[in-house]
């Protein structure tokens, strides 16, 4: 029994990090795009504009975002590495 709740909380931590890493890259595909948009329009001098400043909220929470979780996702992918490795040592 103990060994079936290892292999289930192995998946989930598993499933969570997949989830993560597509989350990441989603919310870094946006922050793309937000500042290509942000980027076209500074080339057309409309800096100044309502647009232009939710854009820079949204890119900064955007930043925020991947600054923060990136690393916890870096982190346990390197656990994964290391694993690995020593199954193929073994």
């Amino acid at each position: 029994m103990e060994e079936i709740d290892k292999i289930d909380t192995i998946t989930k931590f598993l499933d969570d990090l997949e989830k993560l890493g597509k989350q990441l890259s989603l919310i870094q595909e946006e922050q793309k795009n937000v500042l290509a948009y942000m980027l076209n329009l500074k080339q057309k001098h409309n800096t100044e504009t309502q647009e232009y400043n939710q854009l820079a909220v949204r890119s900064r929470d955007l930043q925020a975002l991947i600054d923060k979780y990136r690393p916890i996702y870096e982190e346990r992918m390197s656990w994964i590495r290391d694993i690995k490795k020593k199954g193929k040592t073994k």
